[in-house]
Formats: C-alpha cells, structure tokens, sequence
C-alpha cells in the first residue's frame, strides 16, 4: 500500500512538472500575444494556448482550433498569432475592439471551434499609417494610447509601419556634428502639431520651438513603440536621409551645393542638399549613425525628395536617387527605401537611378481614380512604378474630418484589378494610409480584414456581418442598417472624398466646402441614410449599453444633421436670391438650431469633444509657457493650420465636427455672416467683420472646454430621426 502511494505521489509530481513545463513552454511562444490577450479580453487568457506555426510560401498565415478544453491561436507571426485572436473574437464571440466605440463583452462560456480554421495572407505586407496620421490624430499621444494602437494594428495583422516620433532626437543629434547651435536646431524642428510636414520637406520650425523636454520625452515614446513593435515581429519604417536640411546650412556651408527648394502652401520649405555632393554622404553617415544608437536596426526608410513640388528642374533626379539609395546602403546594407506614390511621385527619372529589389513604392489613393491621374491608377499610369516593388494602399480621409464616407465597392474593385493586373506581380503588400485614423471606423475593419482573403469579400454581405460583430447580436434591423449604409455613405463614387459639412465652412454665399479641395456635397440619399438610422434605434432596447452602438448612432445622426445643413444653406441663398427676407430668417434661425442639436448631441461621446485634444496638447508641455504653445499648435492645426498667407490656403482643412468648436468657432462665424446678410436685405450696410482676425484670435486662447461627455446621444438621436421623418 505504501509502495502504491509512493509511486501516486511520484507520477503525480511528474505530471505537475510536465504541466508546469508546458506551461512555460506556451508562455514562451510569442509573449507579446499573451499580454495583448490578457488586456483585451482578460478573461479569456487562461482558456487560450498561443502558438507558432511555419509560413506557407513565404506568406503569414494563422489557425484556430479546439485543443482538449482550450482555444488555440497559432501563427508564423506574432501579428498572424494576434489575427488568428481577432478573428476568434469577430467571428466566433461576436466582440469588436475597434478604433471608435468597442463592443468586448465576452460569452459566459467561450465558443467552441468545431473545425479549424485557416487563413494564409496574400500579401507580404500589411502597411499602415501616413505620415499625416502622426498629427491630424496622434499629435498629442503618450504610451496610453500608443499601446492600444500598438495591439489594434497587431489584432489586424500589420507587419511594416511608420515610426517617425522621436526624429527630432535623430535630428538634434546629427545636426550637433554641423556646427549648429541649440537654438538653430530648434529653430528647425517644429511644434508637436506638425511634424509630419517638417519630414515631407514641406516647412521647418513652425509651430515651435519645443523644449529639450519634449524632446528627450518623443525619443523614450519611440523607444518604448518600437520595443513592442519588434515584440510583434513588425517591421518599423524609419525616417530615411534624402537630402532635406536645416535652410540655415546654406549659410554654414555656402561652397556646398545646397538648393533653395522653393515653398509648399506658402511655407519655405526646408534646404534640399545635393546627393551628389560631397556633404551628402557625410551628413547621411552621421543621421544614420545616430539613429542607429537611439532607436536600433531597421531594414525599411522613407522620404520623399520633392514632396508635393519643390524645385526639382535643375537637379538630376537618376542621379539624385541613386546617390540617395547609395548612402542608405552603406548605413544599412541590405535596407530597403520606401517611397510615396502621391502626385506624379516618384518620377520616373529618380526610378530610373534605384535598385527596383530595394525599392518599395506605397501607391496611395488605390481606391480612387483621381483628375491628377488622367483618371487611372497610379500603379497603372507610372506603367507598375517602372518595375519597382509596390503596396497598394488607400488614405480614406484627409485633415482626420469626421465625415462618414467609403467607397467600399470600387475599393474592393481596383484592388482586384491591381491583383489580376500585369503589374500584379510586383505587388507585394496592401496598406491603409489615411491622414486622420480615429474616424470612420468601419472602413479600417473592412481595409484591415482583406489582408487575410485571397477570395475578396461582397461588400454588402460583410458589412451585415460587421453588424453582427460590432453590436454582439444578429438583429435583423441592424443586418438592414448596415446593408443600407453599405449601399449608400460607405459606397460614394470613386471621383469623390468624404463630404464636408458646410457648417465648418468660412461663411460666404458661394461655398464649395469647408476645407480646401473637396466638396461640400453628399453623393447618397438623404432619406436612406435617415431610414438607416431609424433602423438602428429599433435596436436600442437590447444594444442601449453597447458602446460601439452608441457611437455608432451618434456618428451616423451627426452625418443626418450634416445632410440637413446643406438642404438649408440651399434655401439661405435662393432666399438671398428672391430677396425674401421672411424666408432668409426662416432658413438662418434652422440652420443655427441644427448647428447647436449637432453641438449637443456630439456633447454625449468623448471621440466629440474638443476639450479632450485641448486637454492633451497642454499636458505635453512641460512648463506654463510650453502648454499654451502646444495648446496653439492643437487649435491652428484644425482651424487656420497657419497665419497669414498659410492661414489663406490651408485654412479649416482639418476641421472637426467636435463639441466645443462648434460652438465656440463655427456657429459664430455663421452668426455674424446671417447678421450682416440680413442687414444688406433690409438696404442697410453692415459693419465690416475680419474673419481671418476673428479666426487666428480664436488659436491664441487658453479658454477650457469639457473633457467628460454629458447627455444621453440615443434619446437626442431618436428625437432628432423623428423630426425628419
């Protein structure tokens, strides 16, 4: 009896250690994965086992399936292990982790998985983020939001990403070499709101200068972005060295051929360095060196030599890219130069010059056939880049305006053609480069989702089953809303962008929109997007506490008002017209009246508000006097983007539809232009009123907005809908 339980407690220690084994050894398999587990749906880490599993021709792939009593996520990737996660919650616990509003509440008991499931990604790379994306919505970021953008990329299987927070470190670095004082280098970086344009060679300094503070606070977020970005196996895309300097080393270094590269929107733009002079590769050795000892390897640069103009008839541009893609390899043998595919760039000259094995073109505007273009494919018209590697990429919103639109059919259509093209086989990725990310939700799911389908999808039966994920339950009503919405504000034609709201417009009796470039019109139906709505509300006796209902129906009755705006400056100005004054006032005290329901309404979500970007901008600032620099970098960016003749051409090109600057800034401005028309009406001259005054006044004010939402948006959403009617 005794050699009997000796020998029990002996097999059962065995099996403990075994088990203690195996669970280190599944702790083991992409450590990363289990953390974003344990954050997104903590009550599902110890129910899964994550694990690893060869590629298939080179390409990700992940499985899911039942093994014993658990659920097992198994990838070539850690980003195919975390897509393998997604899936499992979408498709099997009907949960969403979205960029706006997230529906995670997780079954009482897990789904089983009764035969396994496998998906093999077409595409090599999984691209995402636009250098604009880095301040139309990340301009204020600390590791907070960092981290759940870093786990909704990996959830999505994004494998290659822009990272350009801390160049400013890289930069300050380099340019200590140089002969160049603190100031001067401050004097070249820009203000948080604006780095983006600063590293595209489109202007320098403004919006500064920042303290050494932010400075050494960027470069650690880097470093911690990027610690995790390798623990997912993703590939960073670095700021590469093309030539873009500090315009002040014209005069530091007058013997060197150092271009004066003309304006962007009437910013001097920084100096452009010549590749072929003997300064370019000693200033590129010391840029790569020091990006090296802050940030660690990296195998993918970017940069753009003559973004969106420049002076560039003097320069030859094959030369210019080879001694450009020169220098990077001899910093970073083997490294690959990853180029933008916007506006006629690259030319073919500067393709002519570059290694076509390390080259990557990211065609943007995939899903659109532009005027700029002859209306055809940038991948088609440039004949596949010459040869080069590309990604087919869309941008899907421009300034991060809040307009809901998408163009989901014709998306799904030119990727197919650029796929089944002759091009196709130098097609190597597909990418989302949007210039504002934490709007329009539904069209990075769709985007992110086609990675994993070699069979693309019908939009209109996706977006039923999207109603399913994102709300937690199959209702009919919804499944109809979404068909609807599919067919109608996510299904504009290609030649459009998404339609701005009159109301952020600079008031006048000829407006064409609110931002320059673009239209102010919808290309849908009113009443379907109207009958939409209203077939969401039928859900909200089971779908009231679902967050990503409530953000749906307030974005969507935020479009309805939209719709309403331009029916009723329409009727302003055929009042104007007919000289009808009874008429005029009718339509101006209705447009005020939509203006503060949309104000109150967009009160109810924290996305909404302009407190919350105020908010952050100032609490990047590291002294009273650097709060209110960061708070006028948060304000221009999304008014007068500049003063001046800057302010002339790229004013309300970000505009928002936030509470707060509706009321503050927008409806204002409508206030004293209906005050004035009334007067020219009655035969009587009104009293002069500087707009642009009024406007960069506004950008100059510390004034507080709120920061928590208040209200109940379904009640103000379903008074509204049965107002319409």
């Amino acid at each position: 009896m005794q050699m009997k339980i000796v020998k029990w407690a002996l097999i059962s220690g065995m099996m403990i250690m075994m088990g203690s084994c195996a669970n280190k050894k599944e702790n083991k398999v992409y450590p990363a994965v289990h953390g974003l587990i344990q954050r997104v749906a903590p009550s599902m880490a110890k129910h899964v086992i994550v694990d690893s599993i060869p590629p298939e021709n080179g390409k990700d792939v992940f499985e899911i399936y039942r093994q014993g009593k658990k659920i097992v996520f198994a990838g070539s990737s850690p980003v195919a292990a975390a897509s393998a996660f997604n899936w499992y919650l979408k498709y099997f616990c009907h949960c969403h982790a979205g960029r706006a509003g997230h529906n995670l509440q997780l079954p009482e008991k897990l789904p089983e998985v009764k035969e396994k499931i496998r998906k093999v990604s077409p595409y090599r790379y999984r691209y995402w983020l636009n250098y604009c994306t880095f301040n139309y919505t990340m301009s204020f970021w600390t590791w907070e939001e960092w981290e759940k953008e870093l786990d909704w990329m990996a959830m999505n299987g994004i494998n290659l990403a822009l990272v350009i927070i801390g160049t400013e470190k890289t930069w300050q670095k380099t340019l200590q070499h140089f002969n160049f004082s603190e100031k001067e280098i401050l004097d070249f970086i820009p203000g948080p709101a604006y780095q983006a344009w600063w590293l595209m060679e489109n202007l320098e300094g403004w919006g500064g200068p920042v303290s050494q503070a932010f400075i050494e606070r960027q470069a650690a977020l880097a470093s911690k972005i990027l610690e995790r970005m390798r623990e997912y196996g993703m590939q960073p895309l670095f700021q590469g060295f093309y030539g873009m300097v500090p315009y002040a080393l014209k005069e530091k270094y007058p013997a060197h051929r150092i271009l004066d590269a003309g304006e962007w929107c009437a910013y001097r733009r920084p100096a452009f360095l010549m590749p072929d002079d003997s300064l370019f590769d000693e200033m590129a050795k010391v840029f790569y060196e020091e990006q090296r000892k802050l940030y660690g390897e990296a195998s993918f640069f970017g940069g753009d030599p003559f973004h969106e103009g420049g002076r560039a008839e003097a320069v030859d541009l094959t030369l210019c890219g080879k001694r450009i893609q020169q220098a990077m390899q001899q910093s970073h043998p083997g490294s690959t130069w990853v180029l933008q595919g916007w506006l006629g760039n690259p030319s073919p000259k500067l393709l002519a010059g570059l290694d076509p094995e390390k080259t990557l073109v990211l065609d943007l505007f995939g899903e659109t056939l532009a005027d700029w273009n002859k209306y055809q494919p940038s991948w088609k018209l440039s004949e596949g880049y010459h040869g080069m590697r590309w990604i087919w990429c869309t941008v899907t919103n421009f300034g991060g305006r809040n307009g809901l639109h998408g163009k989901i059919d014709s998306t799904t259509l030119m990727l197919r053609e650029a796929r089944n093209s002759t091009y196709g086989k130098r097609l190597e990725g597909i990418g989302i480069m949007p210039e504002g990310s934490h709007v329009n939700p539904f069209m990075f799911d769709y985007l992110a989702e086609l990675a994993w389908h070699d069979d693309l999808p019908v939009p209109e039966k996706w977006a039923e089953q999207y109603s399913v994920f994102r709300y937690g339950k199959d209702l009919r009503e919804a499944r109809q809303a979404w068909h609807i919405l599919s067919r109608t504000v996510y299904n504009i034609p290609m030649q459009y962008d998404e339609p701005q709201n009159v109301l952020c417009a600079k008031p006048s009796l000829h407006v064409i929109n609110a931002a320059p470039w673009g239209n102010f019109r919808i290309h849908y139906s009113q009443q379907q997007l109207i009958r939409a709505v209203d077939l969401l509300l039928h859900c909200s006796r089971e779908l009231e506490k679902n967050d990503a209902y409530q953000y749906d129906v307030v974005d969507f009755t935020r479009q309805v008002l939209l719709g309403e705006l331009e029916k009723t400056y329409d009727d302003l100005v055929a009042a104007v017209r007919n000289k009808n004054i009874e008429k005029f006032q009718a339509a101006a005290d209705r447009f005020m009246a939509l203006a503060e329901t949309e104000e109150k309404l967009l009160s109810t979500r924290s996305e909404f508000l302009l407190g919350r970007w105020l908010e952050a901008a100032r609490k990047l600032g590291s002294t009273e006097e650097e709060k209110n620099l960061f708070e006028q970098n948060a304000r221009m960016l999304i008014t007068t983007w500049g003063y001046g003749r800057q302010h002339t051409v790229l004013h309300d090109y970000a505009h928002r539809e936030w509470a707060g600057l509706i009321g503050s800034y927008y409806l204002p401005r409508w206030k004293i232009f209906f005050s004035d028309q009334l007067l020219l009406l009655k035969g009587k001259k009104p009293h002069p009123f500087d707009y642009d005054a009024f406007e960069e006044t506004w950008t100059r004010q510390q004034d507080s907005f709120p920061v928590t939402p208040s209200g109940d948006g379904i009640s103000m959403a379903r008074e509204i809908i049965s107002s319409l009617k």
